[in-house]
């Protein structure tokens, strides 16, 4: 039978009376013991005279035992009578590697009914909150019940942390799920989002929604973000583009979002409507042609990128970018890292992002991708001396570095081109297209400070893979300074 909530605050009273009685007699005998003698009391050859651990509050030693791995805060009750009962009311850290005895997928083992009878047991037996609850390479089946009974349970236990990813992919999840009103971070991946028709999301308290490879229709998203008033940091990755029922398009409205990632998505459409606080919006590389990026309102963006200059429709006020067409009226001053990705496939690209850069006039961090399909046209050198003013290139830029470098002649005057014009450059890093370099694309790269007045240091690089060939895969992660290097 589960305790009561009066029983269970029974517990940590008598527990905590105990405590502090015993915590205050040792401390008075220690004072009596330091006025009397004044040489100090060495440990005794077996070990400390004072287990010093065990004297301290209920709650410290509770936020230790939640940060423990599952077994490891379970076997914790067999260390003394003083610990027997705190596992069971300290904050749950429930992680499935952790409890799968050795085996790297235990759902999908023969072991199946065992893992799940275990958490069962688990969440059962535990009287306490629940801090975190991850399952990954899980497969369900026919036993969707089982995951609907957890969440019921994990959504009354006020759970802050869930993280499930299934293998093979999971059906549509148990709207228990929307219920959970406690929670800070949700990570799905390989599912099906649960509907909101019948039930709303009660997401009051999420700062952190992650979905990989997870459907989710237009509305239920729209839905979600709605509830979310405290919302930092959304995340969609590798999205199905075959499901019919996906979403298509994105409308952002959010006074707290920070961080927004895309990537390998079908999203047509994204636009950041009202964003105040929106600091970081990532655009994966494999995104479908023609996605259209507008954006209305976010004073504070300071990142931007990945943005094709051949596919990618981008609007910023009166500023529009489609394709080499590219009309400059709003400079968005708030941008001071860039990332872009060139074709090099004819010259128009190129003389298309050294105009976009206008667009950004205190720009300090450069990253562009280059893709190169046979070049119809391979200008020399003196093209890119004609080239306008940029005010970032004179004043602000200090970084840039090139990914995916082949070597071709055109690449290299481009390269060439931004090393001359950046005058306040430091560093120029570039990284080859398969992590190796040839005799001449070194030789070439390395007679630029030759044949260029620049004090900028030149790093020539390998094997810096990022997710997706984009950005980091910790890019929601805001103290991660930059994410696209």
């Amino acid at each position: 039978m589960e305790p009561s909530n009066d029983s269970v605050n029974s517990v940590y009273a008598q527990d905590n009376s105990r405590l502090w009685v015993s915590y205050f007699r040792e401390t008075l005998n220690k004072r009596k013991k330091q006025k009397t003698d004044h040489i100090p009391t060495l440990p005794l050859e077996n070990g400390p005279k004072y287990d010093l651990i065990s004297s301290l509050p209920d709650c410290v030693l509770s936020t230790i035992i939640s940060h423990l791995p599952t077994k490891d805060a379970a076997r914790t009750t067999i260390l003394s009578s003083r610990w027997r009962h705190l596992w069971a009311f300290a904050p749950l850290n429930l992680d499935s590697k952790n409890i799968s005895s050795g085996v790297s997928q235990p759902a999908c083992s023969q072991s199946t009914c065992a893992f799940k009878d275990v958490v069962s047991r688990i969440l059962e037996r535990h009287c306490g909150p629940v801090r975190r609850f991850c399952l990954a390479h899980v497969c369900f089946g026919g036993s969707e019940p089982c995951l609907r009974e957890w969440l019921d349970d994990l959504s009354k236990k006020g759970v802050q942390e869930i993280s499930l990813k299934f293998d093979p992919p999971c059906h549509q999840l148990p709207t228990g799920l929307l219920t959970c009103k406690s929670l800070l971070s949700l990570k799905l991946q390989c599912s099906w989002f649960p509907s909101t028709s019948k039930f709303n999301p009660c997401f009051t308290s999420l700062t952190e929604l992650t979905l990989s490879n997870t459907i989710i229709s237009g509305r239920d998203l729209k839905s979600v973000l709605s509830c979310c008033q405290a919302l930092q940091s959304l995340s969609l990755t590798d999205m199905p583009f075959n499901n019919p029922t996906g979403v298509r398009e994105m409308e952002i409205c959010s006074g707290s979002l920070k961080s927004l990632v895309v990537s390998d998505s079908p999203l047509r459409i994204i636009c950041i409507e009202n964003a105040p606080n929106l600091e970081r919006f990532l655009l994966g590389t494999s995104m479908v042609p023609g996605t259209w990026v507008k954006v209305v309102h976010a004073p504070k963006m300071e990142m931007l990128g990945y943005l094709d200059m051949g596919y990618t429709k981008f609007e910023a006020g009166d500023t529009l970018l489609e394709g080499s067409d590219l009309s400059i009226s709003t400079l968005i001053y708030s941008v001071k890292t860039l990332a872009i990705s060139i074709n090099f496939d004819t010259v128009s690209q190129a003389s298309t992002a050294i105009r976009f850069l206008r667009c950004f006039p205190f720009l300090e961090t450069l990253h562009i991708r280059f893709f190169l399909f046979g070049p119809k046209e391979t200008p020399d050198f003196h093209y890119w001396k004609f080239q306008d003013q940029v005010d970032c290139l004179d004043y602000h830029l200090k970084k840039v570095t090139f990914r995916a470098y082949a070597g071709s002649s055109i690449e290299l005057d481009f390269v060439k081109f931004l090393f001359s014009r950046a005058k306040v450059l430091e560093v120029l890093e570039i990284l080859p297209r398969w992590d190796e370099w040839t005799t001449k694309m070194e030789n070439d790269l390395l007679c630029l400070r030759n044949e260029v007045a620049s004090n900028a240091h030149v790093v020539l690089a390998t094997k810096k893979h990022l997710f997706g060939g984009s950005f980091s895969a910790d890019a929601t992660n805001l103290s991660l300074q930059d994410p696209f290097g």
